[in-house]
């Protein structure tokens, strides 16, 4: 978890870097998706091939080489089927991320029209992210 104080001297400001932050994210995400179509094809030949294996075997073969070294985890020999799983956690992360980003940027794109906003001409705006996604933000006065 990466915490980071970003700083605004408007909610127009902050409105344009959420809105840099969610073109970002969603460049990125789509992407990933096109990787994720294109290897979860390979991934499907080699899952078919897996399952007539273990008919054949009568038992069911082990899925990954997976070597677990103080937290960080190294898959020898990664096939397609491991590129899927990573890429699928991936996926689900970043449109969470998204998500998030967006029902934030509502939310102050509505504080931003209140009289909240007219009135914070002598206020700067500090926003704590936790991982890129605003949790709280701080209407400073300029001092």
């Amino acid at each position: 978890m990466a915490y980071n104080l970003l700083q605004f001297n408007s909610f127009e400001e902050l409105l344009r870097y959420l809105d840099s932050q969610i073109a970002a994210l969603q460049k990125s995400l789509s992407a990933l998706q096109q990787r994720y179509e294109a290897v979860r094809a390979k991934a499907e030949r080699v899952r078919a091939i897996e399952r007539v294996l273990e008919d054949l075997l009568g038992e069911k073969l082990p899925t990954l080489n997976e070597i677990d070294y103080m937290g960080l985890k190294l898959v020898i020999n990664a096939r397609a089927v491991d590129e899927l799983t990573v890429l699928e956690e991936v996926l689900e992360s970043q449109r969470d991320s998204l998500e998030a980003l967006r029902n934030v940027r509502e939310l102050l794109a509505r504080l931003e029209s209140s009289a909240l906003a007219s009135e914070a001409g002598g206020f700067t705006i500090l926003v704590e992210t936790l991982n890129g996604i605003p949790m709280r933000i701080l209407l400073k006065e300029v001092e």
